[in-house]
C-alpha cells in the first residue's frame, strides 16, 4: 500500500533535511581540523540522502509500488502499536518473528506472511523505531534512514583512506557515487541496512587487524554488525567471513614481524581460520531459515523460480544462465556466466525498461575498463592482484558474491539490489589496481 503523502510531509522533511545537514556541517568542521578526510563528509552525505529521496520519488510517482512500501506499511503500523501499547511493543521488539502469533495483533492484518519472515520483521523493527521519531512520515523516515545508513559506509571509506590516504578522491567515488548503489542502497530496504552493516564490520576489522587502534570498540562494532547481517541476509556472512580470514592470513607479515615465527605459525593459523570459517558458517545457518547452508540448493531454486515468474507476469527484466544443475559441479560450471551477469549485464541491447538502463551503462563501463586492464597488463595484472593483500581480499569477496547473486537472481531488477556489495568491492579493487599500475609504470 502506497502511503499518503501531504504537503506537511514535504515541509517536515525539509526541516529534518536542514537539521541533519546543519549538525553534519558542524561535526565535519570540527573533525576536519584534525583529519582532512572530512572535507568529503558533506558531499558523501548529500549523495546518500539525495539517493534515498530519489528512490522515494521514483517509487511513489514512477514505479508506484515496490518492497519499500510494504516495509514502511508494516513499520508504520508497528510504530503506532508501540506508541499505543509500549509494554507489548517493546516485548515484540525483542521477540523473534517465528515466536509470534500474528493473528493476535490487529496491526499485522494483511501482513501475517510478510512479518513471519525474521528478516522482514527485523527490517520493520528498525524502520519502526526511526519512524516514531519522524512523526510517522514516510518522507522524513526515508531521509533519516538513509542518513543513519550513511555512517556505516562512511566509516568503511574512512578506514580505507587511512590505508590509502592518496586515493581519497578515487575511493569517494567507489563508496558514494556509483549511481545504482546510491539509488538502491539508500531507500527503505533490507539492502540499505546490510550495506551499512558491511561497512561497519570492515571498519572494525581494519581497525583491529591493520591499524591496531580502537580494538575494544571495534570488536563490539563487529559483533553488532554481524548480528544485523545475520538477521537480515546471513548468506553475506558465509562469503564475507572466509574472505576476511584470508585477509588475516595475508596480513601475517604485519601481525608477526619475526620471519621464523611467522613461518612456523602460518600453517596453524591457516587451519584455525579454515575451521573457524566452517564453524561460524554452520552456527550462523542454524537459525537462518531459508538461508540455511544445508538448504541453499532449494533456496536458489526458489529465488530463480520467483524472479522468473516476476519477469514473465510483471514485465520485469529476466535473464537466464542456461540449464543449471544445483549441485557443486553444476554451480561451478556457471561461475563465468554468473560473474559476467553480475558485473557486466544487462548489455545495452538487453534493456527493457528504465530501471535497468542505469545498470547497463555501468556494466558497459566496467567491461571496457576490465578488458583494458587485462589486455594492457596481462600476467602482470595477476601478479599485482596476488601481491597486494587488500586487492586480493576485495576480489575474492566480490567474485564469490557475484557468483552467489548471479545464479540466484534471474531478474535484472533484483540483481541491481543484491549485487551492490560485490559491485562496490570490485570497483574499489579496480581503483587500487589502477594505482598500482600507475606506480609500476612510473618506475620505467
Amino acid at each position: 500500500m502506497i502511503p499518503d503523502i501531504s504537503v506537511f510531509d514535504y515541509l517536515i522533511g525539509f526541516i529534518y533535511f536542514f537539521l541533519i545537514f546543519f549538525f553534519a556541517f558542524v561535526y565535519k568542521n570540527k573533525k576536519e581540523e584534525t583529519d582532512d578526510t572530512y572535507q568529503y563528509f558533506m558531499p558523501a552525505l548529500s549523495a546518500k540522502v539525495i539517493g534515498g529521496f530519489g528512490f522515494l520519488l521514483l517509487s511513489l510517482y514512477y514505479w508506484k509500488g515496490g518492497d519499500t512500501f510494504t516495509y514502511y506499511q508494516g513499520a508504520d503500523q508497528f510504530s503506532f502499536f508501540i506508541l499505543e501499547n509500549p509494554t507489548d511493543g517493546l516485548s515484540l521488539l525483542f521477540t523473534s518473528a517465528k515466536n509470534i502469533s500474528w493473528s493476535s495483533y490487529e496491526f499485522a492484518n494483511g501482513l501475517h506472511g510478510f512479518l513471519s519472515s525474521n528478516d522482514s520483521f527485523t527490517t520493520v523493527k528498525i524502520v519502526a523505531i526511526i519512524n516514531i521519531f519522524c512523526f510517522r512520515s514516510f518522507i522524513v523516515t526515508t531521509i533519516v534512514f538513509s542518513s543513519i545508513s550513511f555512517l556505516g559506509v562512511w566509516n568503511m571509506y574512512f578506514a580505507f583512506c587511512k590505508i590509502y590516504p592518496h586515493l581519497k578522491k578515487q575511493l569517494l567515488f567507489a563508496f558514494f557515487f556509483i549511481p545504482s548503489v546510491i539509488l538502491w542502497g539508500s531507500g527503505i530496504l533490507k539492502d540499505t541496512i546490510t550495506i551499512a552493516a558491511i561497512g561497519w564490520l570492515i571498519y572494525g576489522f581494519i581497525n583491529i587487524v591493520i591499524l591496531k587502534r580502537k580494538q575494544k570498540k571495534s570488536l563490539i562494532i563487529i559483533l553488532l554488525a554481524t548480528l544485523f547481517i545475520a538477521l537480515l541476509k546471513p548468506y553475506i556472512l558465509y562469503i564475507l567471513f572466509p574472505s576476511l580470514f584470508i585477509w588475516v592470513q595475508s596480513n601475517l607479515k604485519e601481525m608477526i614481524p619475526n620471519k621464523l615465527i611467522r613461518k612456523i605459525m602460518a600453517p596453524f593459523v591457516a587451519i584455525i581460520l579454515v575451521v573457524s570459517s566452517f564453524y561460524l558458517s554452520q552456527k550462523l545457518s542454524q537459525n537462518a531459515g531459508k538461508y540455511d547452508i544445508n538448504k541453499i540448493g532449494n533456496t536458489l531454486e526458489g529465488f530463480q523460480s520467483w524472479h522468473q515468474s516476476l519477469a514473465a507476469t510483471r514485465d520485469q527484466s529476466g535473464y537466464t544462465l542456461g540449464h543449471m544443475e544445483l549441485t557443486p559441479v553444476g554451480i561451478f560450471k556457471k561461475i563465468p556466466a554468473a560473474i559476467n551477469v553480475t558485473f557486466f549485464r544487462p548489455y545495452l541491447w538487453e534493456v527493457r525498461n528504465s530501471s535497468t538502463l542505469l545498470g547497463a551503462f555501468e556494466g558497459t563501463l566496467l567491461i571496457i575498463l576490465s578488458f583494458w586492464l587485462i589486455l594492457k597488463y596481462r600476467f602482470r595484472l595477476l601478479k599485482m592482484i596476488f601481491k597486494n593483500k587488500d586487492i586480493l581480499f576485495l576480489l575474492i569477496f566480490s567474485f564469490t558474491f557475484a557468483v552467489m547473486v548471479g545464479i540466484s537472481s534471474y531478474n535484472f531488477g533484483a540483481l541491481s539490489r543484491y549485487k551492490m556489495p560485490a559491485q562496490m568491492f570490485f570497483i574499489i579493487a579496480i581503483i587500487l589496481i589502477l594505482d598500482k599500475t600507475k606506480k609500476s609504470n612510473s618506475i620505467f
